[in-house]
This record gives C-alpha cells, structure tokens and sequence, in this order.
C-alpha cells in the first residue's frame, strides 16, 4: 500500500516529516496505542504539552527528542524571527511492539509504557535514525526494513543503557548524556573543551571528534545553542532583566549576549520578548 504521494506505508512503524510554520504553531495528534518519538531535522522547536495543571513547554534542538504514548494532542513551534525554519520528524511504532519485546525478555520489566514517556530527553540514536528512516521510506524500501528499525528502536527504548558495553572505550551515551548534563548543570560558568572531554574520560581530540560524529554538531556548537535555547525560555517565563538572563546562561557581557542570540535568531534578545508577549 502507498500514501497519494506514491511513498510505501509502512505497518511496522510510521515516519513523517513536517515544517513548522514560520511564526505559527502546529499541533500534532499522536496516535492512539502508539509510541511516538518526535526529533527535530533542523532547526530549533518549542514544544508544548499538557499535564494536568496546564500547558507546559521546553525547547527540544539537534539530538533531543520527546516521546509520547498516544494521549492528548501536543503542539509545536518555531521562536519568533528564527532565521532557520524548524522541521521535525515524528517516529510512531505500534505499543505491541513493546508488549512482544518483553514476553520475549523477562528481565524487561514493563508494566506500564508511560513511564518512558517524557518531553524531553537527550537521546542521540533515536534523533540519527530519523533522517535514515526518511530516506529509506522515501526510496520505497520495504517492510522488512521498517520491522527491524522498529525492533531496534524498541530495544533501544526498553534497554537506555544496552549500547555502552559495547564500546567501553569511545564517547557512549552513557557518557554523551554526563558531557550534556555536564553543560546544562554548569551553564552560567566558563565552559572549555577541556572541562568537557575531562567528563567524557576522553582526551580532547578524541573528544571533539566523537561528539561531533553522535550529535552533528561540534561541542562548542551545541553548547552554544543550549545556551541560547535557555535564553529562549526564560526570555518568555520569567522576568528577569536581560542582562540577568545574559549571565544566567554562561554570556560573558551584553554585547556578546545580544550578538550571539542574533546570530541564531535573527532579532535581539529584547524583540524576542516582545514578541512572545500574547497579543
């Protein structure tokens, strides 16, 4: 069977890839008894959710995801005057697959798949595969493929851990999520590539490569956008002046501050503010 564009569906797994409105909000549905992984392509995404006390949001960059199991409707956005647009690929897999996978492990223990949802987690296998998957559909490669991407993503999801004892040497997610938690618990302070590679329990070379090879980007690259995705949010949740802001995410002074947002953005840390402001 294919979609109006002739593309194969696949029954395994879905993968669909979609822009987000410039200056807009898109709301995503996810399918009922579906696991759903959203990663975004490029770009940086806000992403809200519901809990019982509201909508909540976060911003989700190159090699973070969120992961849903089929409830209420989420919506996406792209910050204002964002100079790049944002695209996210949505991964859906049946919650059967999760059901077999644990008959056929007993030391899974999965009593209740809402325990893996969450909106945001680093997790760079999942967001390299999305890119993979779109090609691989997008060639009309059959259900063969999707099935064992599927029981790997399942796997994967079922077992966070299952991939650092195969490489006790090289940067593993294990130690990939430490450099990232690293960075995000220390984001006020002066950073160096040293401070990083000395928590991957990597010599700086070593380190740059293999970061740059799991997330795409270079540390100093990523770390930067987590610096201005922090901006982001506390620009539109608190009220602290922006200087204070500047410091709180690891900006040396205004000046670099207002530049370095600009640069990502398109507009000052101020507009920014100003047009998150409802209307």
């Amino acid at each position: 069977m294919a979609n109006s564009r002739g593309v194969p569906l696949w029954d395994s797994l879905t993968i669909e890839r979609r822009i987000i409105p410039d200056q807009g909000r898109m709301t995503y549905q996810p399918r009922q008894d579906w696991f759903t992984i959203v990663a975004p392509l490029r770009g940086l995404c806000q992403f809200e959710y519901p809990d019982g006390s509201g909508w909540h949001r976060t911003t989700l960059v190159s090699g973070d995801t969120s992961r849903l199991v089929g409830k209420s409707a989420v919506r996406l956005w792209q910050p204002p005057a964002g100079k790049q647009r944002a695209e996210v690929a949505f991964i859906a897999l049946p919650t059967q697959h999760f059901r077999y996978y644990a008959d056929e492990h007993p030391e899974v223990d999965l009593r209740d798949l809402s325990s893996l949802e969450t909106p945001r987690v680093f997790d760079p296998v999942a967001a390299a595969m999305a890119p993979g998957l779109l090609r691989a559909r997008d060639a009309g490669v059959g259900e063969h493929y999707a099935f064992r991407a599927a029981h790997y993503l399942t796997a994967h999801l079922l077992h966070p851990h299952i991939d650092q004892r195969s490489d006790t040497h090289g940067l593993n997610p294990e130690r990939l999520l430490a450099v990232t938690d690293y960075m995000r618990e220390n984001l006020a302070s002066h950073i160096t590539l040293e401070d990083m590679a000395r928590e991957a329990l990597l010599s700086r070379y070593h380190f740059v490569r293999q970061f740059s090879t799991a997330t795409g980007k270079t540390p100093v690259q990523y770390l930067t956008e987590l610096r201005v995705e922090t901006a982001c949010h506390l620009l539109t949740t608190s009220g602290e002046l922006i200087s204070q802001v500047g410091t709180r995410c690891g900006f040396p002074n205004a000046g670099n501050f207002a530049r370095v947002f600009r640069k990502h953005l398109g507009c000052s840390p101020l507009q920014y503010r100003q047009r998150s402001e409802p209307s």
